[in-house]
């Protein structure tokens, strides 16, 4: 699965989304100018000119009336998608909310909540991702799921009750591998604005609801004889009831879309969950768990906006999101739907197509085809040491594998308890930012204790003391993947707390008067993944468009850091420059190369398109690996900068330990 073409389609999907809602939009407003114009000739019918004005004219073309009516039209719709919009705007967890959810603390003891916490967390390192936070949908006992956000950095997981009690942790495991799937491949912003777009049409049609009420009720208080004010209650009530008509049939088709363009994107995340897990049997046994007793139903009325987004139909409706159960297990499991078909019809079922099955069975190594269960991916994995291709570099990136989670999930094993508990806890959790960032010199590092001392919380100066020991010895590997879960406990601070540690962090980062590479890194990763949440912008002078110097500066900086002398950083910025198709770029010097060119060049590269990121990433890839081989610190640098420019980068296997 190419992170970067999904990427793009994602972005052509959403102008053919926006391209097509604008046909829909130029049909209605055209809809309501001729009912407009039928009414007003209608009430004509005895005297031409009794309404006068703008009605009082007997041509079917009226320019004036034709503006007004397209003002009240997009101010109706556009109203009602801005409001829709602004509501969702926090992200995937005001949708969460909106649903019922309720958000699992990190450090949750419930075994059930463990078990889902534990889920997701694996899946998040195994994708290079910040861990998202996690919801619970207490009072829903079917069993679904679903993916929200505007972007990687504000997805959150829902998962119902349900889902929790009833699925096996394989079975569980790839619904989340299939949500995740949906985080990757930026399905989830054309989710959202597609909730906001038919919410505006159905407006239309409930101010035509409402405007029928108000006419009934102002006719029938009167219970006047008045021709003149019968003519105009009717009027109205015409109005309203076409204009509710219009604003539904409008829903209609509006949901269709909806709904195919989810069922499409469902097969994509079927077919990816499998490539992510190798492991069929867990994602087609969920769905033959739902199938077998119609298990998926959601009980919350608001269910309906956000029926596109589940992992399976939420409702029962017309329009289906999406598609039929045994076809998207056929598609994994051949076997599994003939055995549940005819379960389900008791009568025998006839194969499923082959091109269906071949589709995703070459994903799950064909064992699918033959109606065998993948075994479990392996417990522990032992990298190739000491060489990591930049071309598995790139191709990590969106797309986890079975082997990434089982090495995630042994890094989390491998991790001391108390750091595994430290990232959970809301002091600890900034304790290990605040260890990671203290320098070797044991005088810069009472130094920077004593700034600790004067800016944080108590509680998280102890939590740094007791964590530092460990920290230290904590393999460089490891050292990315603990603030990732630790950036999904830091999402739970107030305001007021998130201000404090920023401070704290700038200040620990400062404390010897340099930064090194690593500490860049870091604290590039917090604040691109914290700021938005606590609606912290950058600068409207900081946004800028990319240019070749950019791109001259990143490598220069990897090339430096990279090599011990002059020729061997210009071989190695010369191998990055020659991926980038980039005419004129030259190696800057080691004292122009500075981090905070490193940073505005980094900023300005992130806003490229997807396919243009994938030549810097192969760029920058070439350059740290110009000679064959990612070290571990390497490594480390190079997810930090594929993670500053939106493209996540699981941890490199094969990475070798040594510095």
């Amino acid at each position: 699965m190419d992170f970067f073409a999904h990427q793009d389609r994602a972005r052509r999907n959403t102008r053919w989304l926006v391209g097509l809602m604008v046909v829909a939009f130029v049909a209605t407003v055209v809809l309501v100018y001729m009912l407009v114009i039928a009414i007003a000739l209608g009430g004509q019918h005895d005297d031409s000119q009794a309404a006068g004005g703008l009605l009082g004219r007997t041509s079917w073309w009226q320019p004036d009336l034709f503006v007004l009516v397209t003002s009240g039209v997009t101010f109706v719709i556009g109203g009602g998608s801005l409001y829709k919009t602004a509501q969702l705007s926090g992200g995937g967890e005001k949708l969460a909310e909106m649903l019922g959810g309720r958000r699992l603390p990190p450090d949750a003891r419930d075994p059930l909540e463990r078990k889902v916490l534990n889920i997701v967390e694996e899946m998040a390192i195994a994708s290079g991702t910040a861990v998202p936070p996690v919801y619970l949908l207490d009072g829903e006992s079917g069993i679904n799921a679903f993916a929200a956000g505007l972007d990687i950095d504000s997805a959150v997981i829902g998962i119902t009750r349900g889902a929790a009690e009833q699925l096996s942790r394989d079975e569980l495991q790839g619904v989340v591998a299939h949500e995740f799937s949906h985080i990757l491949h930026g399905d989830m912003r054309l989710n959202l604005r597609l909730i906001a777009i038919v919410h505006g049409i159905l407006v239309l049609g409930l101010l035509g609801y409402y405007a029928m009420r108000i006419a009934a009720s102002s006719g029938g208080s009167r219970r006047s004889s008045n021709k003149e004010g019968g003519g105009a209650v009717a009027a109205i009530l015409l109005l309203g009831l076409a204009l509710m008509i219009i604003g539904y049939v409008g829903t209609f088709f509006g949901s269709l879309i909806k709904a195919a363009v989810s069922r499409q994107r469902e097969f994509l995340a079927d077919a990816s969950a499998v490539q992510f897990t190798r492991n069929p049997g867990g994602i087609s046994g969920a769905l033959a768990r739902i199938a077998s007793a119609n298990g998926s139903k959601l009980e919350t009325p608001k269910a309906a906006e956000a029926s596109h987004m589940f992992f399976a139909s939420g409702l029962w409706t017309l329009f289906a999101t999406h598609p039929p159960l045994t076809e998207r297990i056929a598609r994994i499991d051949a076997s599994k739907a003939a055995l549940l078909a005819e379960a389900l019809s008791a009568e025998p079922a006839a194969a499923a197509p082959a091109a269906g099955v071949a589709g995703v069975a070459g994903f799950a190594g064909g064992t699918a085809a033959a109606g065998l269960q993948s075994p479990p991916p392996p417990t522990a994995v032992i990298p190739a040491a000491g060489r990591v291709e930049p071309r598995a570099a790139i191709d990590s990136i969106g797309d986890p594998t079975a082997a990434g989670i089982a090495h995630a999930h042994e890094l989390l094993a491998s991790l001391h308890p108390r750091l595994r508990d430290a990232a959970h806890d809301p002091f600890g959790c900034r304790g290990v930012v605040y260890a990671l960032l203290l320098d070797s010199d044991p005088n810069v590092r009472h130094q920077q204790f004593e700034l600790l001392a004067s800016l944080a919380e108590p509680a998280a100066c102890e939590a740094t003391r007791q964590l530092s020991l460990l920290i230290d010895a904590l393999p460089r590997e490891q050292r990315l993947m603990l603030v990732d879960t630790a950036v999904g406990t830091l999402r739970n601070l107030s305001a007021e707390q998130y201000a404090g540690f920023r401070h704290a962090v700038e200040a620990l980062v400062q404390a010897d008067r340099r930064i090194d590479l690593f500490e860049w890194v870091l604290q590039k990763i917090l604040l691109r993944h914290l700021d938005p949440v606590f609606g912290i912008k950058a600068k409207r002078g900081q946004r800028r468009k990319a240019s070749g110097h950019d791109v001259a500066v990143l490598l220069s900086c990897l090339a430096h850091a990279g090599s011990s002398s002059g020729d061997d950083a210009a071989q190695a910025f010369h191998r990055g420059a020659e991926f980038t198709g980039l005419p004129g770029l030259h190696l800057l010097p080691r004292d122009q190369a500075r981090l905070n060119e490193l940073s505005k060049a980094v900023d300005a590269l992130a806003r490229l398109k997807p396919k243009s990121k994938r030549r810097v990433i192969e760029a920058i890839s070439e350059t740290v690996a110009h000679d064959g081989m990612i070290t571990a610190a390497e490594a480390e640098l190079l997810r930090g900068v594929a993670d500053a420019l939106g493209c996540p980068m699981p941890p490199l296997l094969g990475a070798t330990s040594a510095a």
